[in-house]
Parts: structure tokens; sequence; C-alpha cells
């Protein structure tokens, strides 16, 4: 009988997933619907910026609130918990900023709910100690679905050759550190291997954008998997795990950037 009501007990104490994917899928409905206010028709340039800064702040009280139900340790405050949420916000306010067409507004803004919910809904549940297999797949399609459009914002929209490279930099170091955090045995080798990827993405895209011969979807890609092909070598090498099957798989990734800069070149 009172294994009975200790087990009862804790069934009630602990927080229903299904509860807090509801309130994860309603915050970022609701900064969906504030996202829906970014055009420059709209607002004025400080307007967007404030309404930008108060999602962040929405995302982040939200983020927390839903983290306190998980207990006295989750309370702990880690920015690796925010960054790759509000990297979408903002990535996807800066790509607002370069599109017309409303459709391609309303389906970034969209973009952006997914993003948030996958990955606050990831971090939640790992907080509470529940790993499942698609976790990772979930996390990783966000943060891939974030920095690429990050990429592409950047490219098509900062002229300066000198901010561009500082913002690919900034995006590569935000995203690496977010993709290693999780996993790495210390976060100083997280930011270690964030420095190295973001200084490896750098200078490929500080060559190939003064190269002048990839449009930018290729150039956005080749960076992409760059970034992707890094971030897994230094983690598996800062870990000592690196097997010649991981190897391999992430040769592949470099055949691919290489054949896309080859076609670039063969069609320039």
């Amino acid at each position: 009988m009172a294994a009975k009501e200790a087990a009862l007990a804790e069934s009630v104490a602990e927080p229903n997933p299904l509860a807090t994917a509801r309130f994860l899928a309603y915050l970022a409905g609701g900064l969906l619907l504030l996202g829906l206010f970014e055009p420059s028709d709209m607002l004025s340039p400080q307007a967007v910026a404030l309404l930008v800064a108060l999602m962040v702040v929405v995302l982040a009280l939200g983020l927390a609130a839903a983290l306190q139900q998980s207990g006295a340790e989750a309370a702990e405050f880690f920015a690796g918990h925010y960054l790759l949420p509000g990297m979408a916000v903002v990535v996807a306010a800066a790509v607002s900023l370069q599109v017309v067409d409303w459709r391609l507004h309303i389906a970034d803004q969209g973009l952006m709910a997914v993003a948030i919910f996958g990955s606050t809904y990831v971090t939640v549940e790992r907080v509470r100690g529940r790993r499942r297999p698609g976790h990772e797949f979930l996390e990783n399609a966000a943060l891939i679905l974030v920095l690429l459009g990050a990429y592409v914002a950047l490219l098509a929209g900062v002229p300066s050759l000198g901010l561009r490279v500082a913002l690919i930099f900034l995006a590569s170091f935000m995203a690496s550190y977010t993709q290693l955090s999780g996993v790495a045995s210390e976060q100083g080798r997280a930011v270690a291997g964030g420095f190295i990827v973001s200084l490896v993405a750098t200078a490929i895209g500080f060559g190939l954008i003064s190269a002048q011969f990839l449009d930018l979807g290729r150039l956005a890609t080749i960076l992409l998997v760059a970034w992707y092909v890094n971030t897994g070598m230094v983690f598996y090498l800062l870990e000592g795990t690196m097997t010649r099957n991981v190897f391999l798989e992430y040769l592949v990734g470099i055949v691919i950037c290489v054949g896309l800069v080859a076609t670039a070149i063969l069609t320039h």
C-alpha cells in the first residue's frame, strides 16, 4: 500500500510531457504571431528591433518556466539551453527583412516556430532525464535549419566582406557550441571545439566569397556542409572516439563540398 501511494505521488509530482509539449507549442505559436509584424512595410526598423528583442525575452521567460517545472536542478541557468531558439528568432527576423512576398514571410516565421518548438522540447526532455533516439535528430534538424537561414541571410543582406566574415564566425561558433555543449564531457572542450570549427568555416567562407564564382545557394550549402563535417570531426577528435566509419561518413561531406566547388568552377 505504501509503495503504491509513493508511486502515485511520484507520478503526480512528475510534470506531464504532453502538458509541457502543449505549453511549448503555445509559446512557439505566440512567437509566430508576433513575428508576422516584422516586415519593414508594417514597422520601422527601430520598432522591428524592439519587437525582436521582445520576442527573445518572451522566449527566454517561457523556456525558463518550462525548465522550472522540471525540478530544482533544471532551474540552474545554462546559456546553451537558450542559444538555438534565440538564434531562430533573430535569424527569422533577418530573413523576413529581405523577403518581399508575404507568403515567404509566413513560411519563414513558420519554420522559426518549428525550430523553436523542436529545440525547446528536446532541451526540456533532456533536463528531465528522458532521452529518446529521435531527440538528437530533432535538435540537429532545427540547428541545421537555423544555421542555413543565418548563412543565407548574411550572405544576401550584408554587403561588407569584413562584416560577412565576422558574422559567419559568430553564427558558426554559436551553432557549434550549441551542438557540442550537450555532449562534451567538459564545457571548455565545447568552447574550444566551437572556436576551431568557426575558424575553419570563416576561412572557407572568406576564400569562397573573395573568389566570387559561387552563387548564394551553393555558397550557403558549402558553408553548412563544411560546418557539419568540422563540428563532427572536432567532437570525435576531442573525445578520442574517432573511428574509421565516422571518418568515412564525414569524408563524404568533404567530397560534396569539393564537388560543389568544382562544378561552380567548370560552369563559371
